[in-house]
Formats: structure tokens, C-alpha cells, sequence
């Protein structure tokens, strides 16, 4: 199963989606690629379904690439969006 990633700026910058499978603790990575070419690694946070949700409100202007990944392969298909904020 594809993973699905979304950005969404109408309130909060947000970067959400659904993994296709139980979103346990620790099942999925977010690498967020800055402007300036640095990668930050970040856990995704569980929840009681399948869907994931990160705020990237915290990152300065400019144009950024989202990867979501499994921690463990094969467990779902990666998929990238590429934002603006």
C-alpha cells in the first residue's frame, strides 16, 4: 500500500496523510529536505487508526520536499509532496 502525504497551510502548517496500515508507535518516518539542503528526521507520531499528522509551522520560509517512509521496510510505499511555506 502507498502511504499518502498532504500539506495543507489553511490554519496551522500541517503535513498529513494516511499510512494504509494501523499507525503503531514508531511505524512511520517524515524526512522534511530545508531550502538549504540539511534533512531533518522526524518520528511520526501515533495514532488510533491508519492516519498520521505533523506540524511544520516551526520552519522558516521557503520551498521544502516531505518524504514518509516506514521504519521498518516493506511494511508501506514511501511517498513525497513537495511545499511551500
Amino acid at each position: 500500500m502507498k502511504a499518502s502525504i498532504k500539506f495543507d497551510n489553511t490554519t496551522t502548517p500541517l503535513l498529513h496523510g494516511d499510512l494504509g496500515i494501523a499507525n503503531a508507535p514508531y511505524t512511520a518516518m517524515l524526512e522534511i529536505t530545508k531550502p538549504d539542503g540539511s534533512t531533518d528526521n522526524l518520528v511520526v507520531p501515533s495514532s488510533t487508526g491508519t492516519t498520521w499528522a505533523v506540524t511544520v509551522g516551526e520552519y522558516a520560509a521557503g520551498e521544502y520536499d516531505a518524504l514518509i517512509r516506514p521504519r521498518e521496510a516493506g511494511a508501506f510505499e514511501a511517498t513525497r509532496v513537495k511545499f511551500t511555506l
